[in-house]
């Protein structure tokens, strides 16, 4: 790998097979699907390792492979997506139906649904909805929320509610609470806890009460955490490890299943999915847009000098001289696991918010990151709480943004914790992105917009762009 005096990447050789494995790509290349060392790195689906490629060096107008569609559009690699992928409704029916078939998302913890009758909504895309319920024998399941009569949502969105009116007769279950029973508000049709139909009238001599059972959604519970997935086929994709290492040392340290929720809070951004992801994946506009974040947190090049004899024998390598150089810029980057001096914690002041996590004794000025797939899934540690952040779509421009902060099992809310306080730091931070990224919507909707070329500092959301053009637009 050499770099020219203009900066710029160029390999000696470029690995495009399939099967290439992490030392068959040069450093810089698994370097762009990585955060470096103590951080996290990404493990990506075979199906995007095999589409990887460089994205410094790519011509213009490179030419399809001959896995390509002979319509395959033309995009270089390093610049931004082309307008019409972040609105027009044609392609995000596809990256919906893409999603839905290949990608498993995180839904909540299992605290959400702590005892039997438990139950909550999640939202994925423009119509599909799961009912996510623990059943008297302790089990969680999820089922499509489709009646099996005529189609009926069962539980309502609470996002759109119907009028409080006691002179209504329709009766329909909310997007969580306590339920014995779900009943279609249509026909009366109920289902029981786990999803079999135990009452319709009126119905054929030869109808099979048994075969008519709610739908089961793909569901599994990994470190206490609820994973779906929407696919048509009767066997989900694989599950293929999505986290990084980073996810499996966060639960060893903190056995995040026995963690329960604190606090949560959901947003709607009204962008993109890919512009929002694209946002969380960089810190190059956390020093202009997120103060009280970069005032909390190390997301710069600069060390401690505790630090620094790593970095100096590792990390340098794997981003390259200049980068390294470029430490203290506040331009964000690799980030190395430390909070700012003063700080003990995730809070706008530093102070602790919350009693320690089991295990954790003393502070440590440490925090630790895990992320899922190009970071719509995304954990942060530190020694009090942990911030879980979800990033689901719901349209060409609508993203569901949802936080819950998980806190020892045994905290009493507004004893242990104060909930509002608990959330400030990144409430803040997700407005102030929410902002951002939805003024990154409008001006992309605009004849002036051109796809422009990452920089330096935005290798993650240059690698997605890369991926999503060959995966989902040309695959």
């Amino acid at each position: 790998m050499k770099r020219t005096k203009n900066n710029e990447v160029s390999n000696d050789k470029t690995k495009s097979d399939a099967g290439a494995t992490r030392e068959q790509l040069s450093r810089r290349e698994f370097a762009k699907t990585t955060m470096a060392a103590g951080a996290v790195a990404v493990t990506i689906p075979g199906v995007m390792q095999a589409a990887q490629q460089s994205s410094d060096d790519a011509p213009a107008t490179a030419k399809p492979t001959q896995n390509a569609v002979a319509a395959a559009v033309e995009h270089r690699d390093g610049t931004t997506i082309p307008a019409e992928y972040y609105f027009e409704m044609e392609h995000y029916l596809k990256d919906e139906d893409y999603i839905a078939e290949n990608w498993w998302l995180m839904a909540d913890h299992v605290s959400r649904v702590s005892e039997p009758g438990d139950f909550f909504v999640f939202k994925f895309g423009l119509g599909e909805s799961a009912i996510v319920v623990r059943n008297e024998s302790g089990e969680v399941n999820a089922f499509h929320n489709v009646c099996r009569h005529r189609g009926s949502r069962l539980c309502r969105h609470d996002e759109d509610p119907r009028p409080d009116d006691d002179r209504l007769s329709v009766r329909q279950s909310g997007e969580s609470g306590n339920a014995q029973v779900f009943r279609c508000p249509y026909h009366a049709w109920m289902y029981d806890l786990d999803g079999n139909l135990i009452n319709a009238y009126d119905t054929h001599d030869d109808f099979e009460m048994a075969a008519n059972g709610l739908v089961k959604c793909h569901m599994r519970i990994e470190e206490g955490h609820i994973f779906l997935n929407f696919s048509r086929a009767e066997e989900p994709p694989s599950f293929e490890d999505p986290f990084s290492y980073g996810f499996q040392r966060i639960s060893e340290k903190h056995d995040m299943a026995g963690l329960k929720v604190g606090t949560r809070k959901s947003y709607q951004m009204k962008a993109n999915w890919k512009l929002g992801l694209e946002n969380f994946m960089e810190c190059y506009h956390c020093g202009a847009s997120h103060d009280n974040l970069v005032a909390t947190h190390n997301w710069d090049y600069a060390l401690s000098d505790g630090r620094r004899e790593r970095w100096d024998n590792g990390v340098a390598d794997w981003i390259g001289p200049e980068l390294a150089a470029d430490r203290g810029t506040g331009s964000g980057g690799p980030y190395d696991g430390e909070l700012n001096p003063g700080f003990l914690t995730g809070s706008v002041d530093g102070q602790p918010l919350a009693p320690f996590l089991p295990g954790i004794k003393e502070w440590s000025h440490d925090t630790d990151i895990a992320i899922t797939w190009f970071d719509s899934g995304y954990w942060q540690t530190y020694d009090d709480h942990i911030v879980v952040a979800r990033f689901t779509p719901r349209g060409p421009e609508l993203t569901d943004i949802e936080i819950f902060w998980l806190v020892h099992p045994d905290a009493v809310a507004g004893t242990d914790f104060d909930p509002e306080k608990l959330r400030e730091l990144w409430d803040i931070t997700i407005i102030e992105d929410a902002w951002i990224v939805e003024n990154n919507q409008a001006g992309v909707k605009s004849k002036g917009y051109r796809s422009g070329r990452y920089s330096v500092h935005e290798t993650e959301p240059s690698f997605f762009a890369g991926w999503y053009m060959r995966e989902i637009v040309n695959g």
